[in-house]
């Protein structure tokens, strides 16, 4: 079987997740598959396509055709962003380099990741015959940015341009069932069949020997410092408790916030700011503190920090909002409201108050809870789902129809 991948950005370009993600994707099929990662490079148009083989998965990095490369797009301002972000609503240079690419490739099934650079009309750019899959990992169909948009009326255009192309995928993935909710309510993907299958987060599953008979906690928060992350309502918890609960929080991260945060607990000898780390060093972090909080408030598409952080076995408290009560073993007792400091200090309060034996018996469950975002589980759910578009019909509206959709 030949598959074309298709992102944004791929490796060594890596923004977040997406990126990792899709590696992780493209280079487990490539065990029992031809992959082809089309991906959109920093070349100028006339510089043409630049091809290579990077672990068993040939990458092409097309030309931008656009007004900058987003890899390098930092820097530009917000009426250059913007219209970035409207020429990828349609953009005919683009459609038409991949549309000659994909003829070269001649693939039996197009899976399409986070279409930054290309756009959703890219959609077309494929023999009509041949089935396309795509996975939600942001909310890019929705809104050209991935965090909230103050601008609902650029949502909707990228609303509008989302919805008619969208007739043309057969199978829609969504990272959580939130995710997937939130675009097929939008009314995306009419004629697609639809599934849930999650992020593989890539590390070994090791829980590391921890005192959980030692009193007070040591907390810790990974990930970017940003408001919509719920970071300052973890401090603000914390703050408002004894040093005899919590003696000492390790925050991870960089981000527009952190130095606001950093004057907020001037006064609190506790915290304690790493800055930007490596994976490894953050895996490293992870290990030593007796639970990790995410405290996210925005829709967060799935939780991966909440999955590495059970690799090394440390339990996770968390915000129950967009993917994340997907990720969370035993939702019930380890989610909490987002945006609510007072949440989160009963959470604290709770994990202090249970025994050694308790949070032993906890890191065990969340060790084997790592079994369902694994790389052989994500083989398995991706071949089963190519296999059924197979036998269905390549067209999305049969593959509908035989779905029941």
């Amino acid at each position: 079987m030949k598959i074309v991948i298709m992102n944004s950005l791929y490796t060594p370009h890596i923004i977040g997740g997406a990126e990792i993600s899709t590696q992780i994707l493209a280079e487990t099929l490539a065990a029992s598959a031809e992959v082809h990662v089309l991906t959109v490079g920093g070349q100028k148009r006339a510089a043409g396509i630049a091809s290579e083989v990077v672990n068993g998965v040939t990458v092409h990095r097309m030309p931008y055709n656009n007004l900058y490369w987003i890899g390098e797009g930092n820097e530009a301002g917000t009426l250059k962003k913007t219209f970035r972000r409207l020429i990828d609503l349609y953009n005919p240079l683009q459609i038409g380099a991949v549309r000659r690419l994909l003829k070269q490739i001649a693939p039996d099934l197009i899976h399409t990741q986070n279409l930054s650079g290309f756009g959703a009309a890219i959609w077309t750019a494929g023999d009509s015959n041949v089935p396309i899959v795509h996975t939600l990992r942001d909310y890019s169909l929705l809104s050209p940015v991935s965090s909230p948009i103050g601008n609902p009326m650029l949502s909707r255009m990228y609303q509008w341009g989302s919805l008619g192309v969208s007739r043309r995928v057969s199978a829609v993935v969504g990272i959580s069932s939130h995710i997937l909710k939130r675009h097929t309510d939008a009314g995306l993907f009419p004629s697609a069949t639809k599934l849930v299958i999650p992020n593989v987060v890539d590390g070994d599953i090791a829980g590391t020997e921890k005192d959980f008979d030692r009193k007070p906690l040591h907390i810790g928060y990974f990930g970017r410092i940003e408001p919509e992350k719920g970071v300052r309502e973890l401090v603000e918890a914390v703050r408002s408790l004894p040093k005899e609960m919590v003696e000492r929080v390790t925050v991870c991260g960089e981000g527009g916030f952190r130095a606001k945060l950093a004057e907020l607990c001037r006064d609190d000898d506790r915290f304690v700011f790493t800055g930007k780390v490596t994976p490894k060093e953050a895996r490293g972090f992870m290990a030593k503190v007796d639970a990790t909080f995410v405290p996210s408030i925005w829709e967060e598409p799935f939780g991966r920090v909440i999955i590495e952080s059970y690799q090394v076995g440390t339990p996770v408290y968390a915000s129950a909002v967009g993917g994340i009560p997907d990720a969370v073993w035993n939702p019930d007792e380890f989610l909490f409201k987002p945006g609510s400091a007072e949440a989160i200090m009963e959470k604290i309060a709770s994990f202090h108050g249970k025994t050694g034996e308790e949070k032993r018996f906890i890191q065990q469950q969340c060790l084997k809870h790592c079994g369902w975002f694994t790389k052989s589980s994500l083989l398995e759910n991706h071949l089963e789902l190519y296999g059924r578009i197979k036998e269905s019909g390549s067209h999305a509206y049969a593959l509908a129809a035989a779905n029941g959709r």
